[in-house]
């Protein structure tokens, strides 16, 4: 994660700040295979041995760099989406027009292995994205819109498993730009839980 530019950053800070930022570019463009930690450090005027004493290996330096990628496409998704009338559609169309901002977040979707997917998936995005469908299932269920049973933590795995997936095979397809297949998909989903978003159900902060 990158650190926090609020405050004066140390000079160990700031190197480790310039090593991710150059490893988010070079994982982008060339991938986890072709990508070294020579070249790495090579484009932050160190050597191998400087860089390692802030990132253990390889591995450190992709998961580190995936971590702050996703995590600066999580704070605009979340800007998109503040006191948005049609919450799910735009956190969906923002993280598919965010690919286009965040090559290393696209890499990893279009070509990352099955651990590749799993930080995705796990990322804070959708683990916040899921709180708020449930707390949105439980109002619908209280309004009469879910049957009185209904699970609305369940039903919001069921939602997220949909739009992940959704998100995967869009990318890999190619299609992030395709609008109508989004709108079909959140119309989808929405006649699945009841009906549009009710007022009550806007994002009044960040994802």
């Amino acid at each position: 994660m990158l650190v926090d530019s609020s405050r004066r950053l140390t000079k160990g800070e700031r190197t480790r700040q310039r090593l991710l930022s150059i490893a988010i570019d070079e994982f982008g463009a060339r991938g986890y295979k072709d990508t070294s930690v020579s070249t790495l450090s090579r484009s932050a005027d160190l050597t191998p041995a400087a860089a390692y004493a802030y990132f253990a290996d390889k591995h450190a330096f992709w998961e580190a760099a995936v971590e702050a990628d996703l995590d600066a496409l999580y704070r605009e998704v979340g800007q998109k989406v503040r006191n948005s009338k049609r919450p799910l559609m735009d956190a969906v169309f923002g993280v598919l027009d965010g690919m286009s901002s965040h090559p290393l977040a696209h890499r990893l979707l279009s070509d990352g292995s099955n651990a590749d997917l799993q930080l995705f998936i796990g990322h804070r995005t959708f683990v916040r994205l899921r709180a708020l469908i449930v707390l949105g299932l439980c109002q619908r269920r209280d309004a009469g819109m879910l049957p009185p049973g209904a699970d609305p933590e369940l039903l919001a795995r069921g939602v997220e498993t949909v739009l992940t997936s959704f998100v995967l095979a869009t990318v890999r397809a190619g299609l992030e730009h395709d609008g109508d297949r989004t709108d079909a998909l959140v119309s989808l989903l929405q006649a699945a839980c009841g009906g549009p978003p009710l007022p009550t159900e806007r994002f009044d902060r960040n994802l």
